[in-house]
């Protein structure tokens, strides 16, 4: 294995288990009823503005100059070979990814929560 894809696979991990941490830490406040399954007419968490997104900002910003970083050193004239391209190219492709399951999960979650809380509005 590169340095490149080494480097990036330990960042990748350290930035990505902090990042869940601190979204994870967020279910004590969630009500949950007697099967398990989230209440939501009794949890507010998920209609309100949490450290969720501002994880989710924080992953999109730093996917943001992993993709400028790539750039960056693609318009110098580096190839694959480079470490650098290497690790900003697996951290590009691996927050990107993080920030869109994130980001598609909390819509999710407002959707299901508004359609249990006011299920006469839809149809």
């Amino acid at each position: 294995m590169e340095l490149g894809w080494l480097v990036s696979t330990i960042a990748g991990v350290i930035i990505g288990t902090t990042f869940a941490v601190l979204i994870s830490t967020m279910n004590k406040k969630v009500v949950r009823d007697k099967m398990g399954n989230i209440d939501f007419s009794k949890s507010d968490i998920y209609f309100q503005w949490t450290r969720w997104d501002y994880t989710i900002i924080a992953a999109a910003v730093y996917t943001f100059l992993c993709i400028i970083g790539l750039f960056v050193f693609l318009l110098r004239g580096d190839n694959i070979e480079s470490p650098l391209i290497q690790f900003f190219f697996h951290q590009t492709f691996l927050f990107s990814l993080l920030t869109f399951i994130w980001f598609i999960t909390r819509i999710a979650y407002v959707f299901k929560g508004i359609k249990e809380r006011w299920p006469n509005e839809f149809k």
